[in-house]
């Protein structure tokens, strides 16, 4: 039991802003709306009664008048004025809701009803009539169960009976009090009627109130989650920019400290090549004119790493013109083809025709490309081949776009690294440093597109670039 409570107390705790609003709002509401319609219903349904009632008082009393005497109350023969009440009777139950009315005098007995076997009899016990002796007008719904009622057993169940107080003209002595029955059906439509329109008027107001709220709660979430993004994102970004000081600073201390003498290193090992070549050829000059070429290749290996942090550090700002993306990307093919040699790995090209062209920097592009295709090709093994493609991507979100796929059928990303390849020095290559596909990233973007992984359809890994077309 404790913990199933524990359950829903933590499921609670941990549920969003607008599900705890929901559910909140939803209990208050509901809760509010039910107390308003019983009030106001409650309120209603008493002026109504009330108003009947008096409507009702003011019928017999002026009936009552129009009719009967002072003297009709006090005669001591009964008999000589009961055809008076008769009449009054008939002339009442022309209303439609009035069935019959009992006449009781100032002591509580009754001197007048149409059920002669009443007459002259007490019911002290009746509080409603006691109430109406002392002037009240009172009326009754409930069923007709009373002791003076025991012989009127055709009188339909839920009538209301009202006492009204009938005075002399000079409006100080009580003469006596009509017990009135009315026909419960109309009053109990009224009332229900009533209830109705009060229960639908609070459902709607509350159902109203609450939709209002949840839609001003639930934007506002939408725009606190929206902030929360952005402030996280502006965290990310303020801790990758004080990264990325740190590499400047650290790029441009390194450069400065051996750019000088590397520059040397490969200018020494460039002029003793021609010396070698001057030389008569030999088995030894051969040997030393390749450790020669190694020692330049692997200085421009050195230097290319530096420029590379330097420009990851603090990249260009693009210079924006308009392009045609086909041709950049033949041409990055072709300068790579020595590449796709040394690896075996063949090249395959499917450019649609006539796209439109896009704006965007052709250097940085360049790089872009590059990067992405030799790392396809270093991924990629022997007998393997590498897809270029490009294509019209439609809208794109922020507008007409062209899209580049560069996919290889290597053993592809492990799905734990996903999420990591675009991070600055994150690389699983042994002599990888990290920045190739954050730097594409950053060219990517800074040109006003957009670079991703795409969703895995089979072996390898396919990489999109979504560049806007120009305007």
């Amino acid at each position: 039991m404790n913990l199933g409570i524990n359950s829903i107390v933590s499921r609670w705790s941990n549920a969003s802003l607008t599900t705890r609003f929901a559910l909140d709002s939803f209990l208050c509401i509901g809760l509010m709306t039910a107390a308003l319609w019983f009030i106001v219903s409650n309120y209603l349904i008493n002026s109504i009664l009330e108003h009947e009632w008096q409507a009702t008082a003011r019928m017999v009393r002026g009936d009552v008048k129009q009719l009967l005497d002072d003297y009709d109350f006090k005669a001591q023969d009964r008999k000589s004025v009961g055809h008076k009440f008769a009449t009054l009777l008939n002339h009442m139950k022309l209303a439609p809701d009035i069935i019959r009315f009992k006449v009781y005098n100032p002591q509580g007995v009754v001197i007048w009803s149409d059920d002669r076997r009443l007459v002259g009899k007490s019911f002290a016990d009746n509080d409603d009539l006691q109430q109406a002796i002392k002037g009240k007008v009172v009326a009754d719904l409930s069923s007709l169960d009373k002791k003076e009622n025991v012989f009127e057993p055709d009188s339909p169940d839920g009538a209301v009976e009202v006492y009204v107080p009938i005075y002399a003209d000079n409006g100080n002595e009580l003469l006596g009090v009509f017990e009135t029955y009315k026909r419960a059906d109309p009053i109990i439509r009224d009332l229900r009627e009533a209830r109705l329109v009060v229960f639908f008027g609070a459902l709607g107001g509350g159902v109203l109130l609450y939709l209002s709220l949840f839609a001003i709660v639930r934007q506002a979430a939408k725009k606190i989650d929206e902030q929360q993004e952005n402030l996280l994102k502006m965290q990310a970004e303020l801790i990758a920019s004080q990264r990325m000081a740190a590499v400047g600073e650290m790029a441009a201390a390194v450069a400065h400290g051996i750019g000088n003498p590397l520059s040397s290193i490969r200018a020494a090992a460039q002029v003793a090549i021609l010396d070698a070549s001057s030389e008569i050829s030999s088995e030894q000059n051969r040997q030393m004119k390749s450790n020669l070429q190694s020692i330049m290749e692997q200085v421009d290996r050195v230097q290319k790493h530096m420029q590379g942090l330097l420009n990851f550090a603090k990249p260009l700002e693009p210079h924006p013109a308009l392009l045609d993306v086909n041709p950049l990307l033949r041409d990055v093919v072709e300068a790579l083809r020595p590449r796709f040699g040394a690896a075996q790995v063949s090249p395959a090209l499917e450019l649609e025709a006539n796209l439109p062209k896009i704006k965007s920097d052709v250097n940085q592009l360049e790089q872009v490309f590059m990067g992405l295709i030799t790392n396809a090709v270093e991924a990629t093994p022997k007998g393997g081949r590498v897809t270029i493609r490009s294509r019209f991507a439609g809208d794109s979100g922020n507008g007409p776009a062209v899209k580049i796929s560069v996919e290889d059928t290597g053993a592809g990303i492990p799905v734990e690294n996903r999420a990591r390849v675009f991070e600055p020095f994150f690389t699983t290559k042994p002599q990888g440093t990290g920045i190739g596909l954050p730097l594409a990233k950053k060219f990517v973007e800074r040109n006003g597109g957009t670079i991703a992984i795409a969703d895995p359809s089979g072996a390898g890994t396919t990489i999109d670039i979504t560049l806007p077309i120009a305007n």
